[in-house]
């Protein structure tokens, strides 16, 4: 009980969520802000670039099947790359309600978490029959899809989704906005 004149200790919940808080703010400022769901990037394709002056969809990749490198904006468009960690169920349900879809499109999985590698991803999309191109993201493309589209790009339960035109333009999806229906509707507006 405080009487008023005795400064009180705060509580082990209050420090975690003052902790959380500043750590957040922090981590925005390091990741930079931008990219609002839904957002398009610039008409003439150029978009982001790395610190080398490289455009994310000009950054090799290498299928984790063993079947070649590739660059996003070498894939045939329009291109659903959809961000994700093996660890997130809602990325795992949204994979499955993408292998239902049809459509003229290019699905690209993208593992965006810097703890997992190109053999923990194969096996991922071989366990659960997806057989669509899988690439685990180097950190140059991590930073560049981030510095363009904002940190939830990365985030992976949040079930971002980026839909590259044969133009060069990309829209980002997430969300609610990254459901089946609203992919193939921008997939199919390209």
């Amino acid at each position: 009980m405080n009487d008023g004149d005795t400064p009180t200790e705060p509580s082990r919940r209050t420090l975690l969520a003052a902790g959380g808080a500043a750590g957040a703010a922090l981590l925005g400022g390091c990741l930079g802000g931008g990219g609002d769901p839904g957002s398009e990037s610039s008409a003439d394709g150029g978009g982001s670039t790395t610190a080398g002056g490289a455009d994310w969809r000009s950054i090799e990749l290498d299928s984790v099947r063993g079947d070649g490198s590739f660059t996003i904006g070498g894939l045939p468009a329009p291109t659903v790359v959809h961000s994700f960690a093996v660890w997130c169920p809602k990325c795992e349900r949204l994979s499955e309600r993408l292998a239902d879809v049809g459509g003229e499109f290019t699905v690209l999985g993208l593992d965006t978490d810097p703890n997992e590698d190109a053999e923990t991803v194969r096996t991922y999309a071989e366990d659960n029959g997806f057989g669509w191109r899988f690439a685990v993201a180097p950190t140059d493309l991590t930073d560049a899809l981030v510095a363009e589209f904002g940190s939830t790009v990365v985030n992976a339960p949040s079930t971002p989704v980026i839909v590259v035109c044969d133009d060069g333009t990309a829209t980002f999806l997430s969300g609610g906005d990254s459901t089946p229906s609203t992919i193939t509707s921008t997939a199919e507006e390209c």
